[in-house]
């Protein structure tokens, strides 16, 4: 399976000392397997692994102008073709140098994710109606109210905060009615300017972010 596998991107090849460089390994044709990534370098490099449609996009970022020797292994101890890729990093040095070379390594198990993992809703936020004095104007030391009617919007969650100018909202309770029909109340402690934000799932409902001023 380790021969389907292939890598490509600029960070293969080259980058600058302090700007994320990135590759996408191609895994597309090999099934699943774990994926290993050692970078041998002049400096330690942050690295991130990220599943993506092809396969995996790793970005890692040097620290230190010089060889980078990157080395893809998938399935085991076997190199992918074109493995270790040699990466000719320039910049400035922006760490003290501590030796020649350091090692940074990330494994990826490659289990495959179940489908589903994150529930997919059948929704529409855009049929999504919120009413009430509470979307522009709130009051201290008293519950501020609006309504939220969802039940044209499809099945999904309310999603609902509150950011203030200094500290958090103190409370916020959501309460369904019945029918997808939501009661919202929340609490603030300071004046100022405060950003209420109504989520039907993961898409902002008609109006929101609202912007709530308090006198």
């Amino acid at each position: 399976t380790w021969g389907m596998v292939s890598a490509y991107g600029p960070g293969l090849e080259g980058g600058v000392t302090g700007n994320p460089a990135e590759f996408i390994v191609n895994t597309t044709n090999a099934g699943s397997g774990a994926l290993s990534v050692t970078i041998d370098g002049p400096s330690k490099v942050k690295m991130d692994c990220q599943e993506c449609s092809e396969g995996y996009k790793v970005i890692y970022t040097p620290m230190a102008p010089g060889s980078y020797l990157i080395s893809i292994k998938f399935g085991g101890p076997y190199h992918i073709a074109g493995s270790p890729f040699k990466a000719k990093i320039t910049g400035a040095r922006l760490v003290p140098s501590h030796s020649l070379h350091e090692t940074s390594s990330v494994f990826m198990d490659g289990v495959p994710k179940p489908d589903g993992a994150a529930p997919k809703f059948a929704s529409d936020a855009s049929k999504v109606v919120a009413k009430g004095l509470g979307l522009n104007k709130g009051f201290l030391g008293q519950k501020n109210s609006f309504t939220v009617d969802c039940s044209k919007a499809g099945n999904n969650m309310l999603l609902v905060g509150v950011h203030g100018p200094k500290t958090p909202c103190e409370e916020i309770v959501v309460k369904h009615l019945g029918n997808r029909l939501y009661n919202v109340t929340y609490l603030l402690k300071d004046r100022g300017d405060y950003i209420l934000v109504v989520k039907w799932g993961d898409e902002h409902i008609p109006g929101s972010p609202f912007r709530i001023s308090v006198p």
